[in-house]
């Protein structure tokens, strides 16, 4: 699964390599501890009604899906995450996966294991060993709900909020000794196919998502023992991601 992750690198570079306008909240930046309910950075694809021309915008979204049927915000809690397998036949996600795909940049997530003694969970960073942008498949939805929406995933209006999902998958290799389940963590030539608003039955798409071949491979990937203080939420800096302090 992916319940926590880090996202620091500067803006700037990441929506030049997307081609991509940036529409966020300047406000988000460098934040080495994300969870589900905050405000998050995605990227959209959309055609713009007036233009007729495609728009990709990096945004910010809510991380936990409010689907049209949710009645109220706290629902994002239980939808911060989307199996791929399921995504056709789940109601709060089959109706994103036509139309309203994205990918949520980052540069690691963390990921909870037992320690070889089994006395408690150790946190693990994993992120690319290069030092590259992690690219995780997502859905995103325009939620009504009461209106009157705040904060930078609301619409100027305040009619809408954006909301998201990461999508995971069954993890394989060293991942599955750590978690079940990761994100589904697209190769970069591969965001292209996903975004594209052409595709959108939602058969085609859950069979695209179900393929292997578009993800960037765990071999890539370095994974190590962080310090337990990022089970707090609280706890914010770029020191999170340094080993577990020894007590002598």
């Amino acid at each position: 699964m992916c319940g926590r992750f880090a996202f620091f690198r500067e803006i700037e570079p990441l929506v030049e390599d997307l081609g991509a306008v940036d529409l966020a909240d300047p406000q988000l930046r460098s934040r080495w501890n994300i969870p589900p309910t905050a405000p998050i950075h995605v990227v959209t694809e959309s055609i713009d009604r007036r233009s007729g021309e495609v728009l990709r915008a990096l945004r910010i979204a809510r991380w936990g899906l409010l689907p049209p049927f949710a009645q109220e915000a706290s629902f994002s809690s239980r939808t911060f995450n989307a199996r791929r397998e399921t995504l056709a036949q789940k109601p709060s996600f089959r109706g994103s996966l036509s139309r309203y795909r994205v990918v949520v940049p980052m540069d690691g997530y963390y990921e909870w294991g037992r320690d070889p003694a089994g006395a408690r969970k150790q946190p693990f960073y994993i992120s690319p060993a290069d030092g590259s942008p992690l690219f995780m498949a997502g859905l995103v939805s325009w939620w009504t709900g009461p209106g009157g929406h705040e904060g930078p995933a609301a619409s100027a209006d305040g009619r809408f909020l954006l909301s998201t999902t990461i999508i995971t998958r069954e993890a394989t290799g060293p991942l599955a000794e750590i978690h079940d389940r990761t994100p589904v963590m697209l190769r970069r030539d591969q965001i292209d196919s996903w975004l594209d608003t052409s595709l959108t039955a939602p058969r085609e798409v859950q069979d695209w998502i179900l393929r292997d071949t578009p993800l960037r491979e765990d071999a890539s990937l370095a994974v190590r023992e962080v310090d337990p203080a990022v089970g707090r939420v609280g706890n914010d800096g770029p020191e999170l991601l340094e080993p577990p302090q020894v007590l002598l």
